[in-house]
């Protein structure tokens, strides 16, 4: 990685620290046609105008290379087995896993399709020496939307991704009301299907649920269901056979990672996963832990001394805007009193800074990303610049195949001003390119 001057820096982006570059005619060309084509298919990220690009765009797809390519998929495959699993001793009755499931879950909502099992998930994932850590895992996310305009913007092909929503005989996708700066995002997956397959695919939200027979991508947590009315609840429940996912309310919740690292699980798990895929886990699942509804004293002290290595989450609130993107998330080592106040409210239930919100967290160990030197067009002066160290997320997208997974696409992002690393004007963002083992 090169380093740089103090002198060559600039700042007149927002949230953006990026270096002069040299100007390859063919990569200009090639980030000036991705952003044309990016403005030119509507493409949004929650409210940002549609004149501009929503992000910074990079001159060219990001590559996996074989070894990272090969680790998501293994990984891909552990994390089939973990939603088994979970879902497994969920049926079971097993305390421990529904004490972490159900947090937030109205009863009603609880332990729906035990006997189906997860079909479509993304990982957030953080590269860190290598090594592909999973974060977060999302079953309702909006990138097959994305993974249209890159293919059209950088030739990075997006067929595995529809064709699996062809095999999987989607033909709508019902979204949740709170989040309706995703639905031109899933208009684009729409339109694609619509002209690959000649399906009259629509986009609608579940307040207009109607069960026509036809079966619909569920964008929305399960738990989120409870924002509509009880009639409207039980012909969503009435219908769950033709929703993918299907509705066991555990695939959403951020407390299903912890599971792997329950001691009191340890020999359920291994008696279920096996040795290996444990293994696995353990080595791509950062040390995490449902922090108590009433944590005892001693417990918060030992998480304020160890700020540094440690990111609270919210796993639910009663104010939604905390369980989606990043303003849930809340680093250990930006200072060591906003630390110790942070979790002083977690342990009582609140949003740190925001004592009128409870909720309930996750606390697992913090890890940094490896960094990247990312080119992306400056969107001032059209010319090509260099964001230097960046932080990286990748967002792999994966489909069942038995026991196991597909790895169908994803993109990256990098930010180089925030350990938060997430979509925006300050963002570069690119498809990945996966690359096959050369053995």
């Amino acid at each position: 990685m090169a380093i740089f001057a103090r002198e060559e820096r600039r700042h007149d982006l927002a949230d953006v620290v990026y270096v002069p570059t040299a100007q390859d005619p063919d990569r200009l060309g090639a980030a000036l046609h991705a952003e044309g084509t990016l403005i030119a298919l509507e493409v949004r990220y929650g409210l940002s105008d549609p004149e501009w690009a929503p992000w910074l765009v990079a001159a060219r797809p990001f590559p996996l290379g074989p070894g990272l390519t090969r680790q998501l998929e293994e990984l891909g495959s552990a994390v089939v087995a973990l939603c088994d699993t979970a879902q497994d001793l969920y049926a079971d009755g097993d305390p421990h896993v529904r004490a972490a499931l159900d947090i937030g879950v109205p009863e009603d909502l609880r332990g729906r399709d035990l006997h189906r099992r997860i079909e479509l998930f993304r990982l957030d994932v953080v590269v860190s020496q290598g090594t592909p850590l999973v974060t977060e895992l999302e079953e309702a996310f909006g990138n097959a939307g994305k993974m249209h305009a890159f293919e059209q913007a950088y030739g990075v092909g997006a067929d595995d991704v529809f064709r699996t929503f062809d095999r999987l005989g989607i033909e709508r996708i019902w979204m949740d009301d709170q989040y309706r700066m995703y639905r031109s995002e899933n208009e684009l997956a729409a339109r694609r299907m619509r002209e690959q397959f000649a399906l009259p695919m629509e986009v609608g939200f579940f307040s207009s649920f109607r069960d026509d027979g036809r079966r619909g991508w569920r964008f929305c947590y399960v738990k989120e269901l409870r924002q509509y009315d009880k009639r409207l609840r039980r012909e969503i429940l009435a219908a769950s056979e033709r929703l993918i996912n299907p509705l066991f309310h555990g695939f959403g919740t951020k407390a299903l990672l912890a599971l792997v690292w329950d001691p009191a699980l340890e020999s359920r798990i291994v008696q279920r996963l096996g040795a290996h895929l444990l293994a696995v886990l353990r080595a791509t699942v950062p040390r995490s832990q449902v922090l108590p509804a009433r944590a005892d004293t001693t417990l918060v002290e030992q998480l304020k001394a160890c700020g540094r290595q440690k990111v609270l989450k919210v796993i639910d609130s009663d104010d939604s805007v905390y369980t989606w993107g990043s303003r849930g998330v809340f680093f250990g080592d930006h200072s060591v009193s906003r630390w110790r106040d942070a979790l002083d409210a977690a342990a009582a239930g609140r949003i740190p800074g925001h004592p009128e919100a409870s909720a309930r967290f996750v606390i697992s160990d913090l890890v940094d990303s490896d960094r990247y030197d990312v080119e992306f067009l400056h969107p001032q002066s059209r010319q090509l610049c260099l964001m230097p160290r960046a932080r990286i997320r990748l967002t792999p997208i994966y489909a069942r195949e038995g026991r196991s997974s597909r790895f169908l696409g994803g993109h990256a992002t990098f930010v180089n001003t925030s350990r938060k690393v997430h979509l925006g004007r300050h963002a570069v963002c690119t498809p990945f390119v996966r690359s096959p083992d050369p053995a």
